[in-house]
């Protein structure tokens, strides 16, 4: 089930991540096979909405079910980045994330990043941080709590 702020659904396709933002942290995964940081998110499956692709991959890259709210921007070839929202129990506290067994194969660490403090070299698309930096500065703008889980 794709969870999506009501206020925010939108129905336009295409590939996706979850930018999300705890504090002044950024939450990013580590690429097994390049070595790089990056946000969870990935590609559609054709017939879902690019809210509903990067809740589906975040879920199966961090176990995380957040609820995808506000379009944030989209990057030259159309990859499209959207503020997405934990539960409230989470704060900047822990800064390391468990793995999930089923995303061991793909993804090497879930963690919390200041993005200011990334080196481009560590970024997995190196021409996109300077994006992401700006869209993080923009997700405060529609900094919300996730609606109650029916």
């Amino acid at each position: 089930m794709c969870r999506v702020k009501e206020q925010t659904k939108e129905a336009t396709p295409g590939n996706a991540a979850c930018l999300i933002k705890i504090d002044k942290w950024l939450l990013t995964i580590g690429h097994r096979h390049s070595g790089k940081l990056d946000l969870p998110g990935g590609l559609s499956n054709g017939q879902e909405s690019a809210q509903c692709t990067a809740h589906r991959e975040t879920w199966e890259e961090t176990g995380f079910n957040v609820e995808v709210g506000a379009f944030l921007g989209e990057n030259e070839a159309g990859f499209r980045f959207y503020a997405c929202q934990l539960q409230d129990d989470f704060g900047s506290e822990m800064k390391a994330f468990p793995v999930p067994d089923w995303s061991r194969m793909e993804i090497s660490s879930i963690q919390l990043t200041d993005p200011f403090e990334i080196q481009i070299h560590d970024w997995r698309f190196e021409e996109e941080l300077l994006q992401i930096r700006a869209l993080f500065n923009k997700a405060d703008e529609t900094d919300e709590k996730p609606s109650d889980i029916e």
